[in-house]
């Protein structure tokens, strides 16, 4: 029998028991088969209706079609139909900045007698070579004829028994790679380095003034040269007591600031760029009269003869001498003296704060981020299916009008300003009879016109915070890594050293090179402030 043969072909009289009984078997559940299959299909197509309604529920994107980017093809290749190579397959030679440290001559085992020497075949290698190296310095001592002892002295840069090359390793690793203070003193031990837990831990939290100092003229030069930040904040504990983290920055600098409250008077300390002072003038002014401070309050004040305050102490006793005991009056007049004593202290007016829509970030100029104005929207349920229609029209309409802006911010027309402003108040101001939820989220967005819309005055100004998300996630896997700190002097280190480390990596500076240089002592890589001004100059 040819057992390549459909049994159901064979006739009967030629069908062995074994194939009758298949036959038989195959037969009785045909029909079973067929059933199974059909409810299969039906749970498939269940199963993707429940999916679905899953993902509208949990607010998630419907799976990406993604196909194959066709910006990087050539044309002219597609007609030929030839093959191109991948985007970003090209290979950077890597003889441009080769230094060579060490060269080895290299004989053939064997050489003929009669072989003449035809030169040199050059082949590079690059190594790394990780070892202790213990120096011992012997400082030569003379006894002048007064009885004095004179005394070497240890080169610039040898302040312990730890040399800058050590301490610079140290910091590069627990705030570059993340790594914990527990597995730096195992990886150095193993080196040979005999190190303690807490000699590790001063090296990365103490006698770091000159960075502290650096940070600062950072910040300082970027607020200066900027025409706007984008700011944001996060949860920072120390020593098992709640806090928050605040960045601040743009393409040429990031500054964080660890504190025990995110209040405006908070942000406010953080611009004044290490000079606190309290100022009644017309700034402070203006700002009282913009949050509706009592008129009979502002009355007591004469904001011509500006008065200058530099510490809260005194601050605090003029308050309660002018009368001002409501806690409210107190905050809001804090604000507005902290404000002009930054404006005073050469912070600009005119400087545009890009936000997330915090309260306590809406001074000077105020920007909006767009994708956190939607969120409102995109949390909201539908009951019924009119609301589900009215929800997802709302959406559509959104994204439709952020991507013109996105494109008028690319080509400003001035023709077209007009146009999109009376194109948000039709869609913002619409109102839908069967959703509460949603006229209220309209109107919250319909209220901050003036902040969402920035950029059709100031074009160079973002439509989102995604920049500021960046800034602060470097804080937020920091301290998913090594969790909170445990003093004060961690804190600002910790805070000092992810500022010029993110500010190093946008000015385009190797932050170990930062680091050696700066424990050296040496001038290899300039102050981080003048290069940040060098770029931000017009060319």
């Amino acid at each position: 029998m040819n057992f390549t043969t459909d049994p159901f072909q064979i006739p009967e009289d030629q069908q062995t028991p074994l194939v009758k009984w298949l036959l038989e078997i195959i037969r009785d559940n045909k029909q079973l088969i067929e059933t199974q299959a059909k409810k299969i299909e039906e749970l498939k197509i269940k199963v993707e209706v429940l999916d679905d309604e899953l993902k509208k529920l949990k607010k998630l994107p419907p799976k990406p079609d993604i196909k194959k980017s066709t910006l990087n093809e050539n044309p002219e290749d597609k007609k030929k139909g030839t093959d191109t190579k991948r985007p970003g397959s090209d290979k950077e030679s890597k003889k441009l900045d080769f230094e060579v440290h060490e060269e080895r001559i290299i004989q053939p085992e064997l050489i003929p007698l009669d072989a003449k020497f035809n030169g040199y075949r050059e082949y590079d290698v690059q190594d790394l070579v990780i070892e202790n190296r213990n120096i011992r310095f012997k400082l030569a001592e003379y006894i002048d004829n007064q009885g004095n002892t004179i005394t070497g002295q240890l080169p610039v840069g040898y302040t312990g028994h730890f040399g800058p090359k050590l301490m610079a390793f140290i910091i590069y690793q627990h705030n570059q790679c993340r790594v914990t203070q527990n597995l730096i003193l195992e990886q150095l031990r193993e080196i040979g380095i005999n190190i303690s837990t807490g000699q590790i831990n001063r090296i990365l939290t103490e006698n770091h003034s000159n960075f502290h100092e650096e940070q600062l003229e950072v910040l300082k030069a970027g607020l200066e040269v900027s025409t706007f930040v984008h700011t944001d904040d996060t949860g920072a504990r120390c020593q098992g007591k709640n806090g928050y983290c605040n960045v601040i920055g743009n393409d040429l600098f990031t500054h964080f600031t660890s504190s025990d409250n995110k209040s405006r008077a908070n942000f406010l300390q953080i611009l004044a760029q290490g000079n606190i002072s309290y100022v009644l003038d017309e700034y402070a002014q203006a700002y009282l009269l913009q949050h509706d401070l009592p008129k009979v309050q502002i009355d007591k004040f004469n904001f011509n003869e500006k008065e200058i305050f530099t510490s809260e102490a005194d601050w605090k006793e003029y308050l309660i001498k002018m009368e001002v005991t409501t806690k409210q009056s107190q905050h809001i007049l804090t604000d507005a003296a902290l404000l002009a004593g930054a404006i005073h202290n050469g912070l600009s007016p005119n400087l545009i704060i890009l936000s997330d829509g915090a309260p306590q970030f809406a001074i000077l100029i105020h920007a909006m981020c767009w994708v956190h104005a939607e969120r409102p929207i995109r949390r909201l349920y539908g009951y019924t299916e009119l609301q589900k229609i009215e929800i997802e029209e709302v959406q559509t309409l959104l994204w439709v009008y952020y991507r013109e802006l996105k494109k008028w911010r690319e080509n400003p027309d001035p023709l077209k300003k007009e146009v999109l402003l009376n194109k948000f108040d039709e869609i913002f101001s619409k109102n839908y009879q069967n959703h509460r939820l949603l006229n209220e989220a309209l109107q919250n967005i319909f209220s901050n016109k003036a902040e969402l819309l920035r950029v059709l005055d100031f074009p160079f100004v973002p439509l989102h915070t995604n920049a500021a998300e960046g800034d602060i996630r470097e804080f937020v896997t920091k301290r998913k890594v090594s969790g909170g700190t445990r003093s004060q002097d961690g804190k600002k280190s910790r805070d000092t050293f992810l500022s010029l480390k993110k500010t190093c990596r946008k000015l385009g500076v190797s932050f170990w090179r930062y680091l050696n240089s700066r424990l050296k002592c040496d001038l290899v890589v300039p102050r981080l402030e003048s290069i940040l001004r060098l770029k931000a100059a017009p060319s």
